[in-house]
């Protein structure tokens, strides 16, 4: 998963590729592999893919393996959403193989993977790629001199067979040992995975609710840290299987137990000199550097519009509510747990923790979303709010709002919205994504809410959210 190219390299178009299909041909030998599953992931972070036969390789390896366009305009539930922007007249987008994201699949003997490149009929780069998105944030980010490097938290669920009731017998305790021997079969089998992967990893660890755990990633560069979540994510599901298990990424399969967050820490330096720390005040370990202030500020100026990005689901808001650990306000604070964007600890080598997301995003489209909010941030030198002082997570809301800490969005159709009035994200995902993504997330709406007899503002988890999202995410 180490990539030798910079950021802008990655950007080369896909008909002058002639050296990345040498790499992609030069892998695989290394790999030796007799099949190769080419990867791409929708809206929903949800991997599609193709295998191709050893007997194919040169040929996919230059012109990649090819998909109708009409599958962006599928929903979650796989139904293709009304009046389509993509029918069945629109053709085809490849899906080239990246060489740098080439792996064996630990658990499928002489079986390699790749991610890949988007390009259309005829091989050049497709508007609607999400990984190219992000390509493009880094480089915008780079361009005003700051380096990220980042790493993913993310909490799942674990039951025997495929009953999500199974969480309600789960006597488990936080942090236990106890907890972590009797999953640990699971637990050795994902570390093992991961490392095989080349994915590393900084812990695994027995969380709050039933049969919750959490796996913690060591930082990388924004592509190759998406590239390594999904990946992860991929992998603990599939252990999961072999042993007779579940793996859940499901943001709240019951009301009444903890829900699955995913927090993405951001480590930003100068470019050129990381040892220039853009976050630490390098002077006083009680204080933040003067830099740190647009970037969380910017973060903040666009959270409503993110939450479409990092909460796409109708269930993603019943995790997200006042009183609870998930962050329901747009807030920051140094090491306070309630906050939508936290500091962990003091000193040098701090890093800013958004914590609103779930494993239901596209992990591409949700760092351009950030990425692209931290760069306004700083081209505008916005102000950074003051500090929340209070456990905000346990303020009712009318509190909070006099408390100066706005409400961020209370369902699905509201993170829609702000995000269409956001231009700084849809310039960040383009025009082409940002539409059919909105068309995509008002179809699952509707569709939930024909379905799953729960009303708009009801924080009840229907079966039909435990039947359309357990098993997928």
């Amino acid at each position: 998963m180490q990539r030798a190219t910079e950021n802008g390299a990655l950007m080369e178009t896909l008909t002058e590729a002639t050296d990345t299909s040498a790499a992609t041909l030069e892998r695989l030998a290394e790999l030796d592999v007799d099949a190769l599953w080419v990867v791409y992931h929708d809206y929903a972070g949800l991997g599609r893919a193709k295998a191709v036969p050893r007997g194919r390789f040169e040929y996919v390896a230059a012109e990649g393996v090819t998909f109708a366009m009409a599958n962006w305009d599928l929903a979650i539930t796989d139904e293709q959403v009304p009046h389509p922007g993509f029918g069945a007249d629109s053709g085809d987008f490849r899906a080239v193989p990246d060489p740098a994201t080439l792996v064996r699949v630990p658990h499928r003997p002489r079986v390699g993977q790749a991610f890949a490149w988007l390009a259309d009929d005829t091989g050049k780069p497709w508007a609607g790629d999400p990984r190219a998105a992000l390509a493009r944030q880094v480089e915008a980010l780079g361009r005003l001199g700051i380096a990220l490097r980042v790493a993913f938290e993310a909490e799942f669920v674990v039951v025997p067979g495929s009953d999500p009731s199974a969480l309600h017998d789960d006597t488990g305790r936080m942090f236990a040992v106890e907890g972590l021997d009797t999953r640990w079969p699971l637990g050795a089998r994902v570390l093992d995975d991961l490392e095989a992967a080349g994915i590393a990893v900084h812990q695994f660890a027995k969380e709050y609710g039933p049969g919750q755990f959490e796996v913690s990633l060591l930082p990388a560069e924004p592509l190759v840290a998406a590239d390594r979540f999904l990946l992860a994510r991929q992998l603990v599901r599939a252990a999961a299987r072999e042993l007779g298990l579940t793996a859940s990424f499901m943001p709240k399969p019951y009301a009444d137990l903890p829900g699955n967050g995913l927090h993405v820490h951001l480590g930003l330096t100068r470019v050129g000199d990381p040892r220039v720390d853009l976050v630490a005040d390098p002077d006083d370990p009680r204080r933040l550097a003067t830099t740190a202030g647009p970037l969380i500020a910017g973060l903040l100026a666009h959270a409503h519009g993110q939450s479409a990005l990092s909460s796409p689901t109708p269930n993603s808001y019943k995790r997200l509510l006042p009183g609870s650990w998930a962050p329901a306000h747009v807030s920051w604070a140094i090491g306070n747990r309630s906050v939508l964007v936290r500091v962990p600890g003091r000193g040098t080598n701090r890093h800013l923790e958004v914590r609103g997301g779930d494993a239901g995003m596209n992990p591409y489209l949700h760092l351009a979303g950030l990425l692209a909010s931290i760069a306004d941030g700083v081209s505008r030198d916005l102000a950074m709010p003051p500090e929340a002082q209070v456990d905000i997570g346990h303020l009712p809301d009318n509190e909070a709002a006099a408390a100066g800490f706005e409400r961020l969005p209370s369902n699905l159709p509201e993170a829609l919205a702000a995000f269409e009035d956001d231009d700084v994200l849809h310039d960040a995902v383009g025009p082409l994504i940002a539409r059919h993504y909105v068309d995509v997330k008002r179809f699952e709406w509707a569709t939930y809410l024909d379905r799953s007899g729960r009303a708009a503002d009801s924080t009840e988890v229907s079966d039909w959210e435990r039947r359309t999202y357990f098993e997928c995410l």
